[in-house]
């Protein structure tokens, strides 16, 4: 049976909206097996970061796992640099660094496979070098780019703007 996939744009952080509906549409038209967000996945204010880190911090629960490549907004920095110190994210993770549970930071450009998908992405948007969140660098294009060169398919590419 080929895998389930739910895709959706902007978050702005308002999780509590999201996985609502995300459970939701699970109970009616589900199971599916992952859940993918393009856009900004951060806040864009502070008032909505407390509600953005119960889900980080463990307090709610995420209902199915979920990647995002909208790597900015208020908190990112804070949150992803913790998730990039995290011992279990060390090496070269392009299947996603684990952010808490069920929650996956796809960052740079890569591409992995997930319930036999290939999927492709690249975070962020384009900056001048050096910026470490939010951003995406020539060479993550480079990479990408010889990606897209190997033999095979690529079912699901990720990206935005």
């Amino acid at each position: 049976m080929p895998p389930r996939i739910l895709l959706c744009g902007d978050v702005f952080g308002r999780l509590n909206q999201l996985f609502k509906r995300v459970s939701s549409v699970n109970k009616s038209a589900g199971p599916f097996d992952a859940l993918f967000c393009v856009g900004q996945f951060f806040p864009d204010s502070p008032e909505q970061l407390d509600e953005f880190m119960a889900y980080v911090e463990g307090s709610s629960q995420i209902p199915i796992p979920t990647y995002f490549i909208g790597d900015y907004g208020v908190g990112a920095a804070k949150v992803l640099l913790a998730a990039s110190k995290d011992s279990a994210n060390r090496g070269f993770k392009m299947d996603g660094l684990r952010v808490c549970e069920n929650l996956f930071w796809l960052k740079g450009s890569g591409n992995f496979s997930l319930f036999g998908l290939c999927v492709a992405y690249l975070s962020g948007r384009k900056s001048p070098e050096g910026q470490q969140f939010g951003t995406y660098s020539q060479d993550d294009v480079d990479a990408l780019r010889a990606i897209a060169e190997e033999p095979g398919i690529v079912d699901l590419f990720l990206t935005y703007p």
